[in-house]
């Protein structure tokens, strides 16, 4: 946790140098925050080239407005919740729907990348899991995501989603839930 800290402490630092117009500063943000931004965005919108293009979009935009921009206590909180945005709005503009909800196709897959996947759990039990994430709504896919991989607080999420902090407590509880009633309710689960 205390590294999180120091990483967040240092992005921040980061980001006020950005501020002043710093360019070397502003590169570093952008290498250190652009693969994350994108891991999150493509759970939204699969298009590559899309999300690659919000990314884009998302720093020229920083980059042009920094003078009218302040200092932020989260700099990847920031940048989340400028990417979902972006997408949400960019995808508008080019398929037309009126429900954005219909359309977006949040997934999500702990794998390999995931230490404790990596160390605990059997190739089966991934499979599992991930046929289970299957079965929960895209907004739930979304918040377990969120808190679970990307470590973000209730609040942040709240933001980063349009909701109320409330109703991430009652999501991502709703969530763990419906989740480890499909566990249990897996033939797998009586196996082991």
């Amino acid at each position: 946790m205390e590294s999180k800290s120091y990483f967040n402490q240092e992005a921040v630092i980061l980001w006020k140098q950005f501020l002043q117009g710093n360019e070397d500063s502003f590169a570093q943000l952008m290498r250190i925050f652009s693969p994350q931004m994108f891991r999150y965005g493509i759970r939204i919108n699969d298009n590559q080239e899309f999300i690659e293009d919000c990314l884009q979009n998302i720093f020229c935009e920083l980059w042009n407005r920094r003078s009218f921009l302040k200092p932020t206590e989260s700099v990847k909180f920031y940048l989340f919740k400028a990417l979902r945005n972006r997408i949400f709005r960019d995808q508008m503009k080019w398929s037309r729907h009126d429900d954005i909800d219909a359309d977006y196709n949040f997934e999500v897959s702990f794998d390999v990348q995931t230490d404790i996947i990596k160390q605990e759990v059997s190739e089966e039990l991934r499979s599992k899991l991930d046929n289970l994430m299957l079965k929960l709504s895209k907004r739930q896919k979304e918040i377990i995501y969120l808190r679970f991989y990307e470590g973000l607080s209730q609040e942040k999420i709240a933001e980063i989603m349009g909701l109320n902090v409330q109703s991430v407590y009652n999501l991502l509880h709703e969530s763990i839930l419906r989740l480890r009633t499909y566990w249990i309710k897996s033939p797998l689960y009586y196996c082991l």
